[in-house]
């Protein structure tokens, strides 16, 4: 199936690692340029020497997307040496574990800059582009949690700014889809990744758990059966981003699964 992303560029926040990483890798090999945007050099280098390796086109790009001017660099960099953004994956991590009463006021504000804001940095930076041009694609990598918080998983700040982006986002693509732009969220359950091991690791330290255990256990509790694959996730946040899926947006859209309890 041709997905009609030849020749799009497509930038990445959280891309060197886990789902970021699968969606970096998938892009090129749907004939996209990727700017593969992370903190970590050497982890960025590593994702864009893979891609290259393997025939695709992409470059680094250093930045911290809660920050607005580490923001604006990214995108200037990813439009002079590709050209300006067609795709945008936003895929910020933060948070704490800890309920309402145990978090701190910061906590929450920072939950809030890292998860809604780094989100409203790149949409702006990115969306007037799209809009010219008449096409474009905005898609975060959430979670569940955003409609449906775990039970027991206790991440009270985390969890009430993804539901923040949630409404962002369809607000966003209320306002663009006359524009040929969609934005939509990915709710995404227990993914293997490196992030999802350490916050597994320090929930059940916190309960005087072995991590190990504890996984096995949260992927039984999972209709499927097991942990996603991030590969799994990247492919529908390819397809989302495509040609053919001109017609979604404004939408949350599950890859749990099936571990969402309702219906709709």
């Amino acid at each position: 199936m041709d997905l009609g992303l030849q020749g799009r560029v497509a930038l990445v926040s959280g891309g060197s690692r886990g789902i970021g990483r699968a969606c970096c890798e998938q892009f090129a090999q749907e004939g996209c340029a990727v700017a593969v945007v992370g903190r970590t050099a050497s982890s960025v280098e590593a994702t864009v020497s893979h891609i290259r390796e393997a025939g695709g086109k992409a470059i680094g790009a250093i930045g911290d997307m809660t920050i607005e001017s580490d923001v604006q660099k990214v995108v200037a960099l990813t439009k002079g040496k590709l050209g300006a953004p067609d795709i945008v994956i936003t895929n910020v991590h933060g948070g704490t574990p800890g309920d309402v009463l145990s978090e701190s006021v910061e906590e929450f504000r920072n939950s809030f800059e890292q998860l809604v804001m780094s989100v409203v940095y790149l949409a702006r930076a990115t969306l007037p582009g799209m809009k010219v041009r008449g096409w474009g694609r905005l898609l975060t990598l959430g979670t569940a949690a955003a409609k449906e918080p775990a039970p027991g998983m206790k991440l009270m700040a985390a969890n009430t700014a993804r539901a923040a982006v949630v409404t962002l986002n369809k607000q966003l693509a209320d306002e663009f889809a006359s524009d040929g732009i969609t934005v939509n969220t990915i709710a995404t359950g227990w993914v293997g990744t490196g992030h999802m091991q350490d916050q597994v690791q320090q929930i059940a330290a916190a309960r005087g758990k072995d991590g190990t255990e504890f996984l096995q256990r949260i992927a039984k509790g999972v209709p499927v059966g097991r942990i996603a694959e991030p590969s799994e996730i990247a492919s529908l946040a390819v397809y989302l981003c495509s040609d053919r899926a001109g017609y979604l947006t404004g939408s949350l859209i599950p890859a749990d699964g099936g571990a969402h309890r309702s219906a709709w």
